[in-house]
């Protein structure tokens, strides 16, 4: 039987073992207890029939004075508006929320529309944004402020999708007062096509009280509004008999019947249909469908879309595009008009023809109107108050044939380049043609390279965009019709320099702060390919996080390399070791220096650009590795003489050590060669000597070199008090 302390040594493990199982058990059972009343908490919050406590909104206020012309019904009411718009010919209205920025922008140029079509259009504007307003209710899946529509008498509303500002405003509500045009003679339906995409026409027999199709005809003008703002698709009707005759369209007999054409610039549709009636979608649809034009006008939203994506970027196709700060015909957009038409006119149709006669005239009447303007300005010497820039003025002079403008304006219009016309069908490279608001729109100048200072100075700019090659030219000449001609001919012929943005920063340096130097695409080449010195490039874009982590590790390294941290080369001839960074995203460059993944590290050594490195991406990106990448670019010379400056120990020096001698004897083979060369030789061969003399030059480099890391050895050796070298190792520096 064993002794008492050895019991107590026995019973005191079963009695903590019997403890923790009892702690673990209670444990458990208290984690399920903690579980069943966590959840009867949980369903009994779920159960209360209680709504969540909202904090009150703050009752609304006006957005507009109380003298204003717009009727603002804060409150959010829409009863007491729509009565009036029920009893209104023209109706506008505008749904906002108060905290909208572009509400509160928008509604100054609402309330100037209001005052200006004071009688005519009943303006309102519904704050849509009280909670418990019938504005919020009635409409409670509205998310976009400000939203307009225009109602005509007691139809459904139209939406207004253009730019809030108060010019296309204006517009969109003169095309609800006037949907519909007249036309007379073909002179009309061709000053239509001139101005326009595309013309709708009607015939109607308008001697019954109600003719069949008209009404739905009108419908489908209103309705067009909303998916075409700015009116590129222009609706006309034909008054009367001898009118349609004009136009070509057969006389009606019976009132079943009616005409409805679709007129492009090189076509005529008729509008297929078996009933007495439109329908309005259908019909609408087999419009946008069917219409086509060689120039088209683009106004993106203001918002997040990809209407410029699908135009210029997906069908890999080449655009001219002419960014003008006009909104109605101008003289350059009728320029290009003209140029489209003549590019595209392949089979030298009587029918292009006729329209670039009448883009012509209407170009004449407005470069008249211009210099009689200019002159009246010269006379009054009211040049400032005159508004000489807006050349879209248009007056119906009574000029009929060319020599009498060429008279009157005292300037000639050259004919088209025989090559040019019909050019688009006898070349791969054929051009779409495009027209884009600069002032609506300035960032795309500014991304294609522009300032906004130079988008000031010169509004009217016109270039090509080749998404396929990925490659922009723009036309520096001034813009007419020659030199546009002339433009596109070279870009066929594969003539013209691609263009490439040059974004320069200012180079001040803060003073206690170290700088990298960033370069620009016309600092490039003088920078970075400048043979006498290697240069590494910091390629990075705006928004890479990635870039500014590894711009540090670069700055670091610039640092390390930097002639203030190596000054025992002042008195030597080793080259600098230049460190840049440029924005690529800002700064395009030639095909051969792009890459692909930012950020990326290219070292471009002396006098051998063309063996330039990239710095591996699956290479960890920190100072070792940046630091052995850079020195392993260059040449032996300076790799060994950098290698030696940072080398800061004795096995480091070792190595340098090793790798001058096995460099010395790579150099001694080399003069042995020459030797025995020169020695074979009868008259003596001048380009070996002076290879020989270059090999000895660079023999005495390796040879001081090698003294002077075993004197720096021998130097630290002292300092530690020592008198061998580890590992066995002894180097002998003569004194």
């Amino acid at each position: 039987m064993p002794d008492g302390d050895q019991q107590i040594l026995t019973n005191k493990p079963l009695e903590y073992s019997l403890c923790v199982k009892y702690l673990s058990t209670t444990m458990r059972y208290l984690g399920e207890i903690l579980v069943v009343i966590l959840f009867v908490f949980t369903s009994y919050a779920s159960l209360q029939k209680g709504s969540l406590k909202i904090q009150s909104q703050s009752p609304p206020v006006p957005l507009l004075n109380s003298n204003a012309t717009v009727s603002d019904f804060y409150g959010g009411d829409i009863a007491t508006p729509f009565t009036t718009v029920l009893h209104s010919d023209v109706s506008l209205v505008m749904y906002y929320a108060p905290w909208d920025f572009d509400s509160q922008l928008a509604i100054h140029d609402f309330e100037k529309i209001a005052k200006k079509y004071k009688g005519q259009v009943f303006c309102s504007s519904i704050n849509c944004w009280v909670s418990n307003g019938a504005c919020k209710k009635t409409f409670p899946k509205l998310r976009s402020f400000p939203l307009i529509l225009g109602y005509v008498g007691g139809t459904k509303g139209v939406q207004y999708r253009g730019p809030l500002q108060y010019e296309y405003l204006d517009k969109f509500v003169q095309s609800l007062l006037k949907p519909l045009k007249r036309i007379e003679t073909v002179a009309d339906l061709y000053k239509l096509l001139t101005q326009s995409t595309a013309v709708v026409t009607g015939y109607f027999n308008f001697d019954s009280v109600k003719p069949n199709g008209f009404y739905s005809f009108y419908l489908a003008s209103l309705r067009n509004l909303e998916y075409d703002a700015h009116e590129s698709i222009a609706f006309a009707i034909a008054t009367n008999p001898n009118a349609a005759n004009r136009l070509g369209i057969h006389l009606i007999t019976t009132s079943q019947q009616f005409d409805v054409r679709l007129h492009l610039w090189n076509e005529t549709l008729i509008y297929p249909h078996n009933e007495n009636t439109i329908d309005v979608p259908r019909f609408l649809q087999w419009i946008h469908y069917r219409s086509h034009s060689p120039i088209q006008l683009i106004w993106p939203s203001c918002r997040k879309n990809q209407l410029i994506q699908h135009y210029l970027i997906e069908q890999q196709r080449p655009s001219l595009i002419l960014f003008t700060s006009t909104l109605t015909p101008s003289y350059q957009t009728l320029m290009v008009k003209e140029v489209a038409f003549d590019y595209n006119n392949c089979a030298f149709s009587l029918r292009i023809a006729r329209l670039i006669e009448e883009i012509q005239r209407q170009r004449y009447a407005m470069e008249t109107s211009r210099l009689a303007a200019e002159r009246q300005c010269s006379i009054f010497e009211k040049e400032r108050e005159c508004g000489l820039s807006n050349t879209s003025l248009y007056i119906n002079a009574s000029i009929t044939t060319d020599s009498s403008v060429e008279k009157t304006c005292g300037f000639s219009f050259k004919p088209t380049l025989f090559k040019f016309q019909g050019l688009g069908c006898r070349t791969n490279r054929s051009l779409k043609f495009f027209v884009i608001n600069s002032n609506q729109y300035p960032n795309f100048l500014i991304n294609l390279g522009y300032s906004s200072k130079e988008i000031r100075q010169n509004a009217n700019i016109a270039l090509i965009v080749d998404p396929k090659a990925e490659s922009h030219y723009i036309m520096s000449q001034t813009l007419s019709k020659e030199n546009l001609e002339n433009f596109i001919v070279n870009y066929t012929e594969n003539s013209l320099r691609r263009f490439r943005r040059s974004h320069q920063k200012s180079k001040l340096c803060p003073p206690g702060r170290v700088c990298l130097e960033e370069i620009s695409t016309d600092e490039f080449e003088k920078v970075v390919l400048d043979p006498s010195h290697d240069a590494i490039v910091f390629y990075r874009k705006n928004g890479c996080v990635f870039c500014e982590v590894g711009a540090r590790f670069f700055l670091k390294l610039s640092l390390m390399f930097s002639l203030s941290a190596a000054s025992f080369l002042e008195n030597t001839d080793l080259r600098q070791i230049r460190f840049a960074t440029i924005n690529a995203e800002e700064n395009d460059l030639p095909w051969q220096f792009t890459v692909d993944k930012y950020p990326s590290i290219v070292f471009y050594p002396a006098y051998r650009k063309s063996e330039s490195r990239l710095y591996p991406h699956n290479l960890e990106l920190n100072e070792a590795n940046l630091l052995n990448f850079t020195l392993s670019q260059l040449s032996i010379k300076n790799r060994v003489s950098w290698f030696i400056h940072f080398c800061r120990d004795t096995p480091c020096l070792q190595e340098a050590h090793r790798q001058i001698d096995a460099q010395i004897g790579i150099i001694d083979r080399q003069i042995r060669v020459c030797r025995n060369r020169l020695l074979w030789s009868i008259d003596g061969d001048r380009a070996s000597m002076e290879e020989l003399r270059g090999w000895v030059k660079e023999r005495h480099f390796f040879k001081e070199l090698s003294y002077s890391v075993r004197k720096t050895v021998v130097g630290i050796l002292r300092r530690m008090n020592r008198d061998g070298y580890p590992n066995g190792v002894r180097i002998t520096a003569a004194e």
